[in-house]
């Protein structure tokens, strides 16, 4: 009667606590009302929940002691930064540190396994139906146990090989992830300059656009031009200043995404120096296959991929050595005690020492797939590796005829440039004469665009394609002693527009 009465006291509060838990919606009665109520409606998530969403880690920013340059910053003060502050490397060093960490715990393999456990226990016997004497008993037990693996027959080095592999993989990855930041910040620093030298080529074509269109209105009131020719000159005008101002906001464009490379928010406000290196052109007469030996041998994300082949090779070799036997020590020692209820306590030790030999036997194919699956592995592995091989042989090559193509258009353009000056000077002096017509002249000034806005991305394009071909071959060309060169301005006596050149100091 007592047992009864007692299952029905418990049944009565689980009861109760289903239905608490109905009233208050727990989840795990309506999960689906912890998500949106239909498609097409957004979540609302509780102010708790909003609050710890956007709970994110501060940015950095400029440090203290580059204030002073901070209108001034140079390629190699944005890449020191960019080694501390870019997420890119951050990320990559963790990875390897937890590698590393990993390699660590694989090679606890070779350690014996100690463990130690107590325990205590009370047990009461209310009595039975039948006059059965209750009692109270009280018990505990301590003990200390040792294992140790004597032979797999080569699966514990497989398998720690395989981790110290995967930390090669893994510290290969952060060269890597290295090297990339370090293109990342010279090609965004480069066409950071190359967009600020484009906004000053269009400023001086606006000029030379405005000279064009005040001397096809001179001409309209003297009596020997036309309307349609100021209306041509106008529409010239306009559409130079409108690449003007797309110009001038891809400049904040490049400098956000400098500022990002750098591992600044991108409206981080500063700028940089227009002092740039003059580049080892002498060393890049070699030919191009010298640069994919030399890639070949460096290029960090190559050996990477071949240390992940090493790794495969190292889990088949674990896989297959499940098929073997164990063999491992095994040592125990427990102290017991037993008190009876009313009585002293007893007193037991037990020792264990044995061998023990473990064979595999039947495992539901799971050994025999597990060696397939490791064997697919490793081919996809070695598949990756030549298709690295490929990708750095392709990048290096079109890098090399990229830069090559750059350089040899730098010097076209700028031949072009000088042309392009020459004849316009000569259209306007014809126009303003009264010899030359509009159509004349501004082919002339659209020209001279042109080249100003090809010279500018050429040059851009000769530093942005040697910091690619650097990139992949993984390391950096023996070069001269750097010189700088800096940005001037040479003032066109004629039309009164500007020429942005390079020139040694």
């Amino acid at each position: 009667m007592f047992k009864s009465k007692s299952v029905c006291q418990y049944c009565a509060i689980l009861f109760a606590f289903f239905l608490i838990s109905c009233s208050y919606g727990a989840p795990e009665f309506d999960p689906y009302k912890e998500a949106s109520p239909s498609p097409g409606e957004e979540w609302e998530p509780t102010e708790e929940e909003r609050e710890k969403a956007f709970d994110l880690e501060e940015l950095p920013t400029i440090q203290e002691e580059l204030e002073a340059d901070v209108d001034n910053m140079t390629l190699s003060q944005l890449v020191d930064i960019a080694l501390a502050n870019n997420p890119t490397t951050q990320i990559a060093w963790e990875d390897a540190r937890a590698t590393a960490a990993a390699w660590a715990e694989a090679r606890g393999l070779y350690y014996p396994q100690i463990s130690g456990s107590a325990g205590y226990f009370y047990a009461r016997d209310g009595g039975s139906s039948t006059g059965g004497a209750a009692f109270d008993e009280q018990y505990g037990n301590i003990g200390l146990s040792l294992n140790y693996l004597l032979l797999d027959f080569g699966g514990r080095e497989a398998e720690i090989d395989a981790a110290r592999l995967a930390l090669l993989n893994a510290n290969w990855n952060q060269n890597q992830a290295i090297q990339n930041v370090l293109n990342e910040v010279a090609v965004n620093f480069y066409t950071y300059i190359g967009g600020k030298a484009l906004v000053i080529a269009d400023e001086t074509n606006l000029e030379e656009a405005q000279t064009s269109l005040e001397a096809a209105e001179l001409r309209l009131e003297a009596g020997v031009g036309t309307l349609p020719d100021v209306l041509q000159a106008r529409a010239t005008l306009a559409q130079i200043q409108l690449n003007f101002v797309e110009d001038r906001g891809d400049v904040e464009i490049f400098r956000g995404n400098l500022a990002t490379s750098v591992g600044w928010p991108a409206n981080t406000d500063f700028d940089v120096s227009k002092q740039v290196g003059e580049l080892p052109l002498e060393a890049l007469r070699d030919n191009v296959n010298d640069l994919i030996d030399i890639g070949m041998k460096n290029r960090p994300a190559l050996a990477a991929v071949q240390a992940s082949v090493r790794e495969k090779e190292a889990e088949l070799r674990e896989a297959k050595s499940e098929f073997s036997p164990d063999i491992s020590a095994t040592a125990q020692v427990f102290r017991f005690w037993v008190r009876p209820d009313g009585e002293s306590s007893e007193y037991f030790t037990n020792y264990l020492l044995g061998v023990q030999l473990q064979v595999p036997i039947f495992q539901g194919f799971t050994l025999i797939n597990a060696v397939r699956q490791a064997s697919a592995e490793l081919e996809s592995a070695r598949a990756s590796l030549r298709l690295q091989e490929q990708i750095v042989i392709d990048e290096i090559w079109n890098s090399y005829y990229k830069f090559r193509t750059a350089v040899q258009s730098v010097e076209a353009a700028d031949v072009l440039l000088v042309s392009s000056i020459e004849s316009y000077d000569a259209s306007l002096t014809r126009f303003r004469s009264g010899v030359g017509d509009i159509i004349e002249l501004l082919n002339a000034q659209t020209t001279l665009a042109e080249a100003r806005a090809e010279q500018v991305q050429n040059t851009t394009d000769v530093f942005t394609s040697y910091a690619n071909l650097i990139n992949a071959m993984g390391t950096d060309i023996p070069s001269p002693e750097e010189v700088v060169i800096e940005e001037e301005v040479i003032i066109n006596s004629e039309s009164g527009g500007e020429e942005l050149i390079y020139e040694e100091n």
